[in-house]
């Protein structure tokens, strides 16, 4: 995938590629030994990329109708799972993750309220889920949160669900429609999202999947 950023953000990102990959939060091996389930196919940095591209469409289709910082999001997302190589099962990556936005910030001599707003996203983005429906939550962070909630949902789900019953001893499509009913199926019951763009967004994601299960039932004899 072929983002286009600015030469400061493509900085920023090189940088927190690199920085996983030395901490050992770009490695499949970590994760299985976080939370369980061997998954080559997963890449923080592309996740990042993904994220960064929701957070885009999600900011077009506010800014001009609000007051946003999209310089602040669009950095809160290149920082966003930056910590994941630093903690031991990523429940604590925001935080960390704060922290080592923190340091670049000072190294590269960024502005102290600007940077401090960012920090503020980056640690709040996942470690507090219920500062999401407060209605004196900023945009920013809305956005932040909604667009990395948006990536690896729908179709990218399904391929999880596929990929990772590859890695299984014992595979057969009924197994791997039980996954996908169980795991991609988890977002068919509501829609949280706050902003109308995200909604649009989950809506369709949710008619996706419902429609590949419905369709799967039939192929299965379900």
């Amino acid at each position: 995938m072929n983002i286009e950023l600015n030469s400061d953000m493509n900085v920023m990102f090189d940088y927190v590629k690199d920085f996983l990959a030395k901490t050992g939060g770009e490695s499949p091996e970590w994760e299985a030994k976080a939370v369980g389930g061997f998954r080559p196919f997963r890449v923080r940095s592309e996740h990042t990329k993904r994220v960064f591209r929701w957070a885009e469409r999600l900011l077009d289709d506010v800014k001009d109708n609000v007051a946003i910082d999209t310089e602040a999001v669009l950095t809160a997302v290149i920082f966003h799972d930056v910590g994941y190589g630093l903690s031991e099962t990523g429940a604590d990556h925001a935080e960390k993750g704060a922290g080592v936005f923190e340091e670049y910030a000072a190294v590269n001599n960024m502005d102290k309220d600007k940077s401090g707003f960012i920090s503020y996203l980056i640690r709040n983005h996942s470690t507090n889920k219920a500062i999401f429906n407060d209605e004196n939550t900023p945009l920013e962070l809305i956005i932040l949160m909604e667009a990395d909630s948006l990536d690896e949902l729908g179709a990218m789900s399904i391929l999880w669900d596929c990929l990772a019953e590859g890695n299984e001893n014992e595979q057969s499509y009924v197994k791997t429609y039980e996954k996908i009913k169980r795991f991609s199926g988890n977002i068919l019951s509501n829609n949280p999202m706050r902003t109308a763009k995200a909604r649009e967004y989950l809506a369709q994601k949710q008619d996706l999947v419902k429609a590949f299960l419905n369709q799967l039932e039939i192929d299965l004899g379900k």
